[in-house]
């Protein structure tokens, strides 16, 4: 694996009218391959109320947001310039109960971790009851608190995989990033869309489109660090996708979990997350253009993206930092998505 600049050659069904209102086309439904789910309204729009503003960075273009919470829904507004210099605005709508029930799925709590200790230690106490009374052996004994044991082990595994983590050696947790793109990909699908329309309007080619999406994460949602652990849930130091959308920010993992969640709807894009320490960013399998970073992994390139934001860089270009750390003695893993 490795990176360097490049040489020259280089989201049941909806309402109708919820399809009527996006004008899709049967163009769209061949690019964009995953099915809507129910209860996540999306609609592109001419304009919108410019509130909330973004302050820009050096060289980038101004953007706004707009961020309200009713009883009965969320809504999230969008405006930003591609790199293109096409303005992209858009609208997210969920409704409360269904958003709710999305930010809750995603992070583990330690009493639920307790309940399944309490499980464990509850099979092995009757087990063993069970075994003095049955006059087993002590290999039968022995035998029966090992099942419990692995069969533990696995719950505790299958929790937090569905909670969007990982149980690595020595009873690590970490955040399962190509899981959570995968999981949210069809979630965000009609945020895809309205990407999808407007590189049909104005004839995008893939890394126009990579281009947007990323534009979107870096400029108009604004960076701030997610709390490790909040309301008594461990997230990892992560918003899942929607929750960044709703609530219009997050860090670099976020904003790189949400660009590659949008992504994923084209069928024919492959991405891997590139981790250094205390930073994280996205490599997306195209072939390179005459000055653009990318890794390699398995023997392809991929142009490196900086979802984090908040200056405003194009594909295959990240910040010096980043340079620095991609350099650095401590090295860089890649999770590949796709």
């Amino acid at each position: 694996m490795s990176w360097r600049g490049a040489p020259a050659w280089t989201y049941g069904a909806l309402c109708a009218s919820l399809l009527t209102a996006l004008c899709l086309g049967a163009e769209w439904n061949a690019r964009l391959v995953l099915p809507l789910r129910h209860g996540q309204i999306t609609f592109a729009q001419a304009g919108g109320e410019e509130a909330d503003a973004v302050s820009g960075e050096e060289g980038s273009p101004r953007t706004w947001q707009k961020i309200q919470k009713t009883p009965g829904e969320r809504r999230a507004s969008y405006g930003f310039v591609d790199f293109k210099q096409d303005r992209i605005t858009f609208s997210y709508r969920i409704p409360e109960p269904v958003f709710h029930k999305y930010n809750e799925s995603y992070g583990y709590r330690p009493e639920d971790l307790a309940a399944l200790k309490e499980w464990r230690d509850n099979a092995t106490a009757s087990s063993f009851r069970i075994a003095v009374a049955t006059h087993k052996s002590q290999a039968q004994v022995n035998a029966a608190a090992a099942a419990i044991q692995a069969e533990y082990q696995q719950k505790v595994k299958d929790y937090l995989s569905d909670r969007g983590f990982v149980l690595e050696s020595g009873n690590v947790t970490r955040i399962d990033m190509p899981a959570v793109v995968r999981r949210n990909g069809p979630l965000v699908k009609p945020i895809a869309q309205v990407f999808d329309r407007y590189a049909t309007q104005h004839r995008y080619q893939s890394m126009d489109i990579i281009g947007a999406v990323l534009s979107f994460a870096q400029t108009a949602v604004k960076y701030k660090e997610p709390d490790d652990v909040f309301k008594g849930k461990h997230t990892g130091g992560i918003l899942p996708p929607i929750t960044t959308v709703v609530l219009g920010w997050g860090d670099c993992d976020t904003k790189t979990a949400l660009v590659s969640s949008i992504l994923s709807n084209w069928g024919q894009m492959r991405m891997v997350g590139v981790s250094v320490p205390g930073h994280y960013l996205m490599g997306v399998l195209q072939i390179p253009d005459k000055g653009d970073l990318y890794v390699e992994f398995k023997g392809l390139q991929y142009v490196l993206l900086e979802p984090a934001g908040p200056g405003w860089m194009p594909p295959g270009k990240v910040a010096d930092e980043t340079v620095a750390q991609l350099n650095a003695s401590d090295g860089y893993k890649m999770y590949p998505f796709f």
